[in-house]
């Protein structure tokens, strides 16, 4: 009993070591995959005091085509809350936010996709940028 229970031990962590990568978009596991850039240079303008139409757009710094084929746009009410991704723009680095915006703080974030094989490969989210929609 008391070489059984070190061997064991010394048994599940030799064969714990041969960690079998199977997510085809592992960047460890397949050497072709490339992740996205982090989306950089993140800034917006928002509608002025007044306007009938409140809008937000958004603008960020490009990633190349060979990392990147669109990016996603997320939203908060609030530095630390949930954010929802609330649109995809392809193979541009602007996005004008015109539908259910009413006057308020947001929080936008952004982040970069790569496509393989019918799967997207997400890369860092953008750190928050404030917005403020005035009335």
């Amino acid at each position: 009993m008391r070489i059984l229970i070190p061997t064991l031990c010394l048994a599940l962590i030799l064969t714990a070591c041969g960690l079998k990568r199977s997510n085809p978009l592992d960047p460890n596991g397949h050497s072709g995959i490339i992740i996205p850039s982090p989306v950089t240079g993140l800034h917006a303008t928002s509608s002025g005091t007044g306007a009938p139409n409140k809008y937000v757009e958004l603008g960020w710094e490009s990633n190349s085509s060979t990392n990147t084929d669109g990016y996603y746009i997320y939203r908060g009410l609030s530095y630390n809350s949930a954010y929802a991704r609330i649109d995809t723009v392809l193979s541009v680095n602007s996005y004008s936010h015109n539908t259910n915006v009413l006057p308020g703080d947001y929080y936008y974030s952004v982040s970069a996709f790569k496509n393989y094989n019918g799967s997207k490969l997400e890369g860092r989210i953008s750190s928050r940028l404030f917005v403020r929609v005035p009335n």
